[in-house]
């Protein structure tokens, strides 16, 4: 199978892929509610029954544990492949550019700078994962309340079931990881953790990082490939046809053949870093205007939802236009929220009460002196005594 038939396949794949998750529903007669039928429904119905044909009951009930665990339940498979993809990647472009380094355009001094950024990428990437979101406990829960006012717009006084404690505003309660999470946005795969008051700036980093690294490789590889076809010079090389031998004067499309038949992975590697990066651009803007407007992901969807609701009314529009956003503080205030986020636990009501069991410990050793220490006074008395 040649190397335009792949791309095709991947192409067409993926975007079906990307279109049934955006746009598959159960109901409908959409090009993609009907594929989001055949995939999320009858496929997984006609598996079962050839699974319990096969291994009896015990098949099914493994393929739905494996799909709950996949898809309801915190698990590190999104996260490893990622490092699949990151790593591999690198390793690849690293494998079959390197040796064209230097050259022309480009210096040996971008194999330590590449790897300086990789190296960043996975920095980033682990403290989004291991930095704790700000986790909502009965310890800290007054004081986000108190930070976090309730608007009466999208936010109200209320209790999270599971959890059982008091939601304050702009928190949610994630399934996955089964917390209430402060300034939630939304729970990310990639990182097997949610993006909250905690560690937001970690996610934008995370993005940023992940663009810089795609533009980089992009560009390495454009140049990498631009300098082998000048110095071979392919421009004014005449081709042979291996079947026919019959000699071709240069053109684009051969020049493009001969480059994907000798650098093929590198030029691949090349074209999914500069997709990867179009869409991490998309991305990152769209989460950075997010925090310019002070919301969230989770808040714009409540904010989406008032709308509707309110439009359904004979006067909607006039109560649309009275909302106000009480967590938008102006764009400065707004990044300042993200970059220099507040520690959860360590707030005034649990500094306070750290305070005071430290000062009862301290009291109660004052009150009842440790054994040893009245044993060794005791040994001493005596001693003076005996002298």
């Amino acid at each position: 199978m040649n190397f335009y038939v792949i791309t095709v396949c991947y192409v067409v794949v993926g975007g079906l892929g990307i279109g049934i998750f955006l746009w598959g529903k159960p109901s409908g007669n959409s090009c993609f509610d009907r594929l989001y039928r055949v995939v999320c429904i009858h496929f997984p119905r006609i598996l079962k029954k050839l699974l319990e044909k096969c291994c009896g009951p015990r098949g099914p009930a493994a393929l739905d544990w494996l799909w709950t665990y996949i898809c309801y339940r915190t698990n590190p498979i999104v996260q490893l492949f990622y490092l699949m993809v990151v790593v591999g990647g690198y390793l690849t472009f690293c494998a079959h550019a390197f040796p064209h380094l230097p050259n022309k355009f480009v210096g040996t001094n971008h194999k330590y700078s590449g790897l300086a950024v990789f190296a960043g990428c996975l920095w980033v990437w682990w403290k989004a994962c291991s930095t704790d979101p700000g986790t909502v406990t009965q310890e800290n829960a007054d004081d986000l309340c108190k930070i976090f006012e309730w608007d009466d717009q999208i936010f109200t006084s209320s209790e999270c079931k599971t959890c059982e404690l008091i939601k304050p505003a702009r928190s949610k309660h994630c399934a996955l990881c089964n917390v209430c999470v402060a300034r939630f946005d939304h729970h990310c795969i990639w990182i097997n953790n949610c993006v909250g008051l905690g560690n937001h700036k970690w996610f934008l980093l995370f993005l940023f990082m992940h663009l810089v690294l795609c533009l980089y490789g992009c560009g390495m590889g454009t140049t990498i490939v631009y300098d082998v076809i000048l110095r071979k010079d392919l421009f004014s090389a005449v081709f042979v046809d291996p079947v026919t031998k019959q000699k071709h004067r240069a053109s684009w499309l051969i020049i493009c053949q001969y480059m994907l038949a000798t650098e093929g992975m590198m030029i691949f590697v090349t074209i999914l870093a500069a997709i990867m990066g179009l869409v991490l651009f998309g991305f990152f803007l769209w989460h950075l205007n997010l925090v310019r407007i002070g919301t969230t992901t989770n808040e714009l969807s409540k904010w989406n939802w008032v709308k509707w609701c309110l439009k359904q009314e004979e006067d909607g529009k006039e109560k649309v236009k009275q909302l106000v956003n009480i967590y938008n503080k102006g764009c400065r205030k707004n990044f300042a929220e993200v970059a220099f986020p507040l520690d959860v636990h360590n707030l005034p009501s649990q500094l306070n009460g750290q305070i005071k069991k430290s000062e009862a410990v301290r009291s109660e050793e004052d009150n009842n002196p440790i054994k040893g220490e009245g044993s060794s006074k005791r040994k001493g008395k005596d001693k003076a005594k005996k002298s």
